[in-house]
């Protein structure tokens, strides 16, 4: 892998040239890489791997409260992105 390349960039390529459901993950992939760093391992660490927040809390070296605020905004900017791209209702009938 060319180390000028991110992690996400490369996934992204990979996914481009797959079915049209992978524009989904390509738009979870830009998402979570417009995240700060903390806020996105809190999510990821959370919501996808399922830990616990001392869970994260021990990994971000944070308190719990600090951990639960990452995970709320990551939370609220994921959801306003795919409010952003998910199409309108009246445009999936025509």
């Amino acid at each position: 892998m060319d180390p000028h390349i991110s992690v996400y960039e490369s996934l992204r390529r990979q996914l481009s040239t797959k079915q049209p459901l992978d524009a989904v993950f390509i738009g979870l992939l830009d998402t979570l890489e417009a995240l700060p760093a903390d806020a996105r391992v809190a999510f990821l660490m959370s919501d996808i791997f399922e830990a616990g927040i001392d869970e994260v809390s021990l990994l971000l070296r944070r308190d719990a409260a600090a951990c639960r605020e990452l995970l709320r905004v990551a939370r609220s900017f994921i959801q306003e992105a795919g409010a952003c791209r998910a199409p309108l209702r009246n445009e999936d009938q025509s």
